[in-house]
């Protein structure tokens, strides 16, 4: 696999947006989340999303220069249409509004609607950490009646990996992260294991004869397969928290559900932001934090495990790693990226 600098892939990346059309300031932000996710070792949020972004650019899909525009605002709450821009420069867009508000009321919710995908959610709760705040975000998508995640007990399709993620400062180097979906994995982790040539854990997706499979290329089809809720065989709690964010993300900003039908790709977001010093004084809460997050990592590790990590750390600790030794990019993926790069005219 070849390994790449950082500034390197910064410098094709934007470079292939910006042949798409793309504003060049809003290319260089929507790649920088892209990186961000490789280094913190989320590659089913990386670069790898570039050839699914220039696909809905071509497609029109993306309107790549579009406004976001305020809908409703009242008190703590506001309502954002991001007319189909950057997922990525409206959902910073959104947080940022949700932090301005919160440092106002001591806590906000902020809505995003007719946006596309936003990329890894811990890009977003972290703003909010930076500032000294907690963010929480919930995200759906509309996909036209479609789903790629069962429901416990089913063998087809009716969700889609609904994320959720949580973010809160620690005092420390790094801010305490928790991102996850509802679904075993995210999709896209899938997706990298298909570039990779690699089996899948056992008990995470089903072929589309309901069968466990381990092979990501029976997820894709066709005929396309499912993803399975959080816990796998004993999913009840990750499908039922799949439809606690349906109904946050879905329903409450009036995004719209996965089930209807005429509604197609697309997120529903939902940002929530808690001013800590509304609540308590901050350096008591980050003394507090502290305290836990030694009072965790104290335990004794089990078999195979070196050390006891906490929500956050890891994703800091490979940044530092893949910001020193570059990112390694899986042949099927690097080729992709040399007949896109060379159908736009850009230079590798």
């Amino acid at each position: 696999m070849p390994r790449m600098k950082v500034e390197q892939l910064r410098e094709l990346g934007t470079a292939i947006l910006n042949a798409l059309g793309s504003p060049p300031e809003r290319s260089a932000w929507v790649v920088e989340t892209l990186l961000r996710a490789n280094l913190a070792g989320h590659d089913s949020h990386g670069l790898m999303r570039l050839l699914q972004y220039a696909e809905f650019a071509r497609d029109g899909y993306i309107e790549m220069s579009a406004d976001v525009v305020t809908l409703r605002e009242s008190g703590a709450t506001a309502l954002l249409d991001a007319r189909r821009t950057w997922g990525q420069v409206a959902a910073k867009i959104a947080m940022e509004r949700a932090i301005e508000i919160a440092a106002r009321q001591g806590i906000s919710m902020v809505a995003l609607v007719n946006c596309p995908h936003i990329g890894r959610l811990g890009e977003y709760v972290v703003m909010a950490a930076q500032r000294d705040m907690i963010g929480t975000a919930y995200v759906n998508s509309q996909t036209g009646g479609k789903g790629n995640v069962v429901p416990w007990g089913g063998v087809e399709g009716r969700f889609t990996p609904t994320p959720m993620a949580f973010s809160a400062p620690s005092g420390l180097d790094w801010h305490v992260l928790v991102d996850i979906t509802a679904s075993v994995m995210p999709e896209g982790k899938v997706r990298d294991h298909f570039f990779r040539g690699a089996q899948l854990p056992e008990d995470v997706i089903i072929d589309a004869a309901g069968k466990p499979t381990r092979a990501p290329s029976d997820f894709y089809g066709p005929p396309m397969g499912a993803l399975l809720p959080l816990g796998g065989p004993v999913g009840h709690k990750g499908y039922a928290l799949g439809v606690m964010i349906e109904m946050l993300a879905g329903g409450l900003t009036g995004a719209g559900y996965v089930s209807e039908a005429a509604v197609t790709h697309g997120n529903g977001v939902l940002f929530q932001v808690m001013n800590i010093a509304a609540f308590e004084d901050i350096a008591d809460f980050k003394r507090r934090t502290r305290a836990l997050i030694a009072h965790v990592k104290s335990s004794k590790p089990g078999d195979r495990v070196d050390e006891v990590l906490f929500p956050g750390e890891p994703e800091f600790r490979r940044a530092q790693q893949r910001s020193r030794d570059g990112i390694e990019l899986p042949e099927r993926l690097w080729r992709s990226f040399n007949e896109l790069a060379a159908e736009l005219g850009v230079e590798l």
